[in-house]
């Protein structure tokens, strides 16, 4: 396969990063060439560690399992002992697990898009990729993920603790317009999933991975895309459907 020619030589990596989120081709070119992922890896789990120990400590998790506790029916009807039992084993462990969440997630994540979308490239589309490119398109498609993070940080530090919702804080998908509690809950998790940002990932990685190969155009790059994420997004549905 022919490497696509870089734009931008020598690109700088405040060029890149920037350069993501107003003109991603020359970025992305540079990627499929000379593939790099530590400064946006690094960067965004910093960001996620940041993010929960500001939650750990304006709003707390006790207020988020109360919440959960508020919006379950199947734990609603546990009797007030186990409740009580159930929400203390929460608190000790839920804080615990959000920041391994917080140091792993991304680069596991990040590592799973990237190693689904290559086979899906590979085997489906005819690409030759190689998972270093593979992962490095996925790692920087995934920075506007930091400002739907620091947008939340803003909105968890001006608004009342009992109103944030760590699972949903900002108003930008249409979960954000249902009441929870009211909801069922695989329609509530299918709307929060037609999220802004998730859109904007998708549309990145479509364009990263064409990019890469460029024999498959965009709208194909998409629709390749676009499946494992409406299968990940069915499976949420369902888990959210049998377990709330």
């Amino acid at each position: 396969m022919t490497e696509p020619q870089v734009s931008l030589e020598g690109m700088g990596e405040v060029k890149r990063l920037a350069g993501i989120f107003w003109e991603p081709k020359p970025v992305f070119e540079e990627l499929a060439a000379r593939p790099r992922w530590w400064v946006p890896l690094i960067f965004l789990t910093v960001l996620a560690l940041v993010y929960i120990g500001t939650f750990s400590r304006v709003i707390g998790w006790d207020t988020f399992i109360r919440q959960q506790f508020e919006t379950n029916p199947r734990l609603q009807s546990l009797s007030s002992d186990q409740r009580a039992q159930a929400m203390e084993m929460q608190m000790k462990i839920g804080s615990r697990f959000a920041y391994v969440g917080g140091a792993l997630g991304m680069t596991v994540s990040s590592l799973v898009i990237a190693a689904i979308l290559l086979g899906a490239f590979n085997l489906l589309g005819g690409a030759s990729l190689k998972f270093k490119q593979a992962f490095s398109i996925t790692c920087y498609s995934l920075l506007p993920t930091a400002l739907s993070s620091i947008l939340a940080l803003i909105v968890m530090l001006f608004k009342n603790p009992e109103d944030f919702d760590l699972q949903n804080p900002l108003v930008l998908n249409v979960g954000a317009f249902l009441d929870p509690s009211t909801t069922p809950k695989a329609l509530h998790s299918l709307a929060t999933s037609l999220d802004l940002f998730s859109i904007w990932v998708i549309l990145l990685l479509a364009l990263g991975f064409s990019v890469a190969a460029p024999r498959i155009s965009y709208a194909k790059s998409l629709i390749l895309v676009l499946a494992p994420w409406a299968i990940y997004v069915a499976g949420k549905s369902g888990w959210a459907a049998m377990f709330g």
